[in-house]
């Protein structure tokens, strides 16, 4: 339990700095904002990561079923037998969604740690407005601006972790998950 409280204390103090550097408020309030947001950048991308390490098997599957099944679909539309494109168009069909649904459901997974990071927002700055935009009587507080950081921070997180080397083997492993068979375009 101790060690636990350590760990809390020392996470909180860690994601305070940011917030406590010597600079105009505004400034220091986007900055630590922003590294909050890489950071939850980056505990997505590792969970995201993981989840693809972990079903990389069965994501392979899907994707060969998938494409399997499209070729299956081409070639009876080009031998114009059109009972067969039907019910393998329907089995290709199910292909793609089975693995459309589960490469949003594995995105929407490298989400979580946003939210956490809104609930520590909105512990630490609940209340307090952060833009006042005077000329329309408008008071910014925490949520929007951490949106569009959050937004930047995905971005160039996109754009970095290859240069990074644990994401670099990811995405050589990802590369990996291909089907053997390339899908046969229709024309």
């Amino acid at each position: 339990m101790e060690t636990l409280k350590l760990l809390l204390e020392v996470g909180e103090s860690m994601l305070c700095a940011p917030y406590l550097l010597p600079l105009p408020p505004l400034i220091a309030w986007l900055i630590g904002t922003f590294c909050l947001s890489l950071l939850s950048s980056l505990f997505g991308e590792i969970t995201l990561a993981t989840l693809y390490w972990v079903n990389r098997h069965h994501i392979r599957k899907l994707a060969t079923d998938m494409t399997h099944r499209h070729n299956q679909s081409v070639n009876a539309l080009i031998s114009k037998n059109k009972g067969a494109f039907k019910a393998i168009n329907r089995l290709a069909n199910e292909a793609f969604g089975k693995v459309f649904f589960a490469q949003i459901a594995m995105g929407m997974a490298s989400l979580w740690p946003a939210f956490f990071a809104v609930a520590w927002l909105k512990m630490h700055f609940d209340g307090v407005v952060i833009i006042n935009i005077s000329f329309i009587h408008w008071d910014v507080y925490y949520p929007a601006p951490f949106v569009l950081l959050y937004i930047a921070a995905r971005i160039l997180f996109t754009r970095l972790k290859r240069r990074v080397p644990l994401f670099r083997r990811l995405a050589a492993t990802a590369e990996k998950m291909a089907p053997e068979e390339e899908m046969q375009p229709l024309i």
